[in-house]
């Protein structure tokens, strides 16, 4: 059942966010340990001197890091989830296959702190991110 939810969740996030869609993000891992996204840069990510702009970067660590927050047994239809505060420091240009890995501290309550590390197709870390993210559980009508 898990293993269904969490394909569920990296398709959604995958094919039926536009703007995700847009970034070229596809999700490669959804799990209780992590979640993992990817991007292969094109001419659209550029910041016009060589390498992925740092927006991008920044998008990605946020966008993994919302998924990386959701508790795959407790997020209902109609829950959410929101940045509260990121911080992404950047250690080198990123060039090509770009991979995001994000954990989540821990997944209780609805403030969650989660940690995003992103490398380069050769393994170099190119940034690391610290996200705070609200997530709001809708009431699930089935629970009594």
């Amino acid at each position: 059942m898990m293993a269904a939810r969490a394909g569920g969740l990296a398709r959604f996030w995958t094919e039926r966010i536009p703007f995700n869609r847009q970034c070229g993000f596809t999700v490669t891992r959804w799990d209780h340990e992590r979640v993992q996204m990817e991007f292969d840069e094109t001419a659209d990510h550029s910041n016009g001197a060589g390498s992925v702009h740092g927006g991008v970067i920044a998008t990605l660590v946020d966008t993994v890091a919302n998924a990386a927050a959701i508790d795959l047994d407790d997020f209902p239809a109609g829950s959410t989830v929101a940045t509260v505060s990121m911080t992404v420091n950047y250690v080198r240009p990123a060039r090509g296959h770009v991979v995001a890995t994000a954990t989540c501290a821990r997944r209780r309550g609805s403030v969650r702190s989660v940690t995003v590390d992103v490398h380069d197709g050769d393994d170099r870390r190119v940034a690391h991110g610290l996200v705070t993210v609200k997530v709001s559980v809708a009431a699930d009508p089935d629970r009594t």
